[in-house]
């Protein structure tokens, strides 16, 4: 985004109705999370040292309003703009635009590699390919806005301005949220974007795709947790969670994981306040499912109690009878998972950095895709 856009629109004027998602890591220690409690899952997101300085996301009311500063061209604001969130909501809704044939004829080009209906492998093709190309096409190359402007590419506009320049699109990390919405929405998937701001780092946007309900009858969502697990050989796959509703989201944003990969799932921005944009909410939302063909690589690791991970309560699982398995126990003195709680203000392979005097004003990525 563009400096000092929005501030990130961060007073945010919200009244009861909103509600809020929880940020939630799936590792290792992690099984069976649709018998967990709504405060169970609570207690993990309190308790885990990766989402340390992660908020909940707020989803915000259409009627709400979002108040920002004017930039007018400079780094000073001029003075104070309204927009209602269901404004905001209007403009990402037309850029997305899932039904453009060019936008359309690019997601199946990525889906049709990997044949299924909605599989978690085709968001991945999408993704690989927005994030790193595919020779001798580029990856994402990072524009920022004009100054003072709030800029939102067409997905169309982004595809097309990356071809001319060899590139899988061009933009700032908005533009790169709306198509990478586009091209998820393409092929049948459900998306949102998440407007996010950190007083130290600046501000941000990403999207995320829907990966369907915890407690649904022919939920897959654990499994496609295993194959994105499998896939880019991580420990770590970072959701939000409703837990009123069990509804799952999987951060699609072009940061790095820990050890310096880019994937579908790696860790979420950190900042102050997260404003939920759902795009196209007026149509069912669609779940992920896991690749056809897809094994299980089977294998025994240790499970801790869950009464381990979080503080006790009357509502916690009872899993007395778990098996334990002869490996190395996590939790030992010598693990890193035994280590303090560190509270860090900057996420692990973060490509942003703080803007000094303006603390409150959006940073650009040092490496920007």
């Amino acid at each position: 985004m563009s400096p000092l856009k929005f501030l990130l629109c961060m007073i945010l004027l919200i009244g009861s109705g909103a509600a809020e998602d929880v940020p939630f890591v799936f590792d290792e220690t992690i099984s069976d999370v649709a018998d967990y409690t709504s405060s169970q899952i609570e207690r993990l997101y309190i308790s885990s040292p990766q989402l340390a300085g992660i908020p909940t996301v707020i989803q915000a009311l259409d009627n709400e309003t979002m108040v920002f500063p004017i930039t007018g061209g400079g780094s000073t604001p001029l003075g104070i703009k309204e927009k209602k969130v269901g404004e905001f909501k209007a403009v990402f809704n037309s850029r997305v635009e899932p039904e453009n044939p060019k936008v359309r004829e690019e997601a199946l080009l990525f889906a049709a590699k990997y044949p299924g209906d909605l599989t978690i492998d085709q968001i991945g093709s999408i993704y690989h390919y927005l994030k790193n190309g595919e020779n001798p096409i580029k990856g994402w190359s990072y524009i920022r806005d004009p100054r003072g402007t709030d800029y939102f590419n067409y997905a169309n506009a982004s595809l097309r301005i990356g071809k001319a320049a060899g590139c899988a699109g061009a933009g700032d990390c908005d533009d790169f949220a709306i198509l990478m919405a586009a091209l998820v929405e393409s092929i049948g998937g459900t998306t949102r974007i998440i407007l996010a701001n950190n007083n130290t780092t600046g501000g941000h946007a990403y999207a995320e795709v829907y990966l369907g309900n915890l407690n649904a009858p022919d939920s897959q969502v654990e499994g496609i947790i295993s194959w994105l697990r499998q896939e880019y050989e991580t420990d770590k796959i970072y959701t939000h969670i409703d837990t009123d509703t069990r509804e799952v989201w999987l951060n699609l944003d072009w940061g790095k994981d820990e050890k310096g990969n880019y994937h579908p799932g790696a860790p979420i921005f950190q900042g102050d306040k997260h404003i939920v944009i759902c795009i196209r909410d007026d149509i069912g939302k669609t779940p992920l499912k896991i690749p056809e063909n897809y094994k299980f690589q089977e294998k025994e690791t240790f499970k801790p109690p869950l009464s381990s991970r979080v503080s006790s309560s009357p509502n916690s699982l009872d899993h007395s009878g778990d098996k334990e398995y002869e490996i190395d126990n996590p939790f030992e003195k010598s693990s890193p998972l035994s280590l303090p709680i560190q509270q860090s203000s900057q996420v692990p392979g973060s490509d942003y950095i703080p803007l000094g005097t303006q603390p409150t004003s959006l940073a650009k990525p040092v490496n920007a895709p």
